[in-house]
């Protein structure tokens, strides 16, 4: 009886999470008419393809925790997500270094970028590789991606954007580098349950685990539609909200 509340309260919040991100996702698309700087314009661009590519894959994860859609065929949505992700952390890294007056190269961006981008690639290869060919010893490079992502997301991008005199696009930047660290947190947890539940070995069913486990996926959801929220904030600072209101307010 719990199980099926659990299981219904993990679906609700699940589809009310894919709105947000899809709705945050609108929001880039829509306010890039409005504005009119250039380099908001391609965040707001970047951030909408961010957000549509982690609405699918929130989508096919649930799939996938109902058995509808197998886990290799998640793989192609999971690291095309990643890409779209560790792009727009590089071009925001590039765009806060312009920003800032002193034109200070927040972690040596300019010469790590091009190694990090060799690294994503090879390693995003091999492990899409690995998955088809049904070859299995590659756990420890199939993380690489999920920390790349996390430290140049988590760590680089927020200390980019103080730097930056520009504040609009600071908090555009702050709010998308909570964004990623939730939204790893949310990944990592959630293959990892997906991967012990294939293995008859680990999975333990007695009623203590099984609950445990509805309850780490119910922290780990609601954590994703905090992540949810957090894009749409970040698309929505891109927009000083109180200067529009005054330019149309009538006189």
């Amino acid at each position: 009886m719990v199980s099926s509340l659990l299981n219904a309260l993990t679906a609700v919040i699940t589809s009310f999470t894919v709105i947000i991100i899809a709705y945050a996702g609108y929001w880039g698309l829509d306010i890039r008419g409005v504005l009119r700087t250039r380099l908001y314009k391609n965040h707001a661009l970047s951030l909408a393809v961010v957000a549509a590519a982690f609405a699918v894959l929130d989508v096919e994860a649930a799939l996938v925790a109902s058995s509808v859609l197998v886990v290799p065929g998640i793989f192609l949505t999971l690291f095309t997500t990643f890409i779209f992700m560790f792009y727009f952390i590089d071009s925001a890294m590039l765009s806060a270094r312009r920003a800032d007056p002193l034109l200070r190269d927040t972690a040596r961006w300019t010469q790590l970028r091009t190694p990090l981008w060799i690294i994503m690639i090879l390693t995003i290869a091999f492990a899409i590789g690995s998955s088809v060919a049904g070859y299995s010893g590659y756990d420890g490079i199939f993380l690489i991606p999920f920390i790349l992502v996390a430290i140049s997301g988590g760590a680089f991008l927020p200390r980019a954007a103080r730097r930056s005199k520009d504040m609009t696009f600071n908090r555009h930047l702050k709010w998308f580098g909570i964004f990623v660290v939730l939204a790893v947190v949310w990944l990592i947890v959630a293959l990892f349950g997906t991967f012990q539940a294939m293995n008859p070995v680990t999975l333990l069913t007695s009623p203590l685990t099984t609950m445990g486990s509805y309850v780490i996926d119910l922290a780990d959801i609601m954590g994703l539609a905090v992540a949810g929220y957090c894009l749409y904030k970040s698309a929505r600072s891109l927009v000083p909200l109180n200067r529009i209101e005054t330019e149309v307010s009538p006189t």
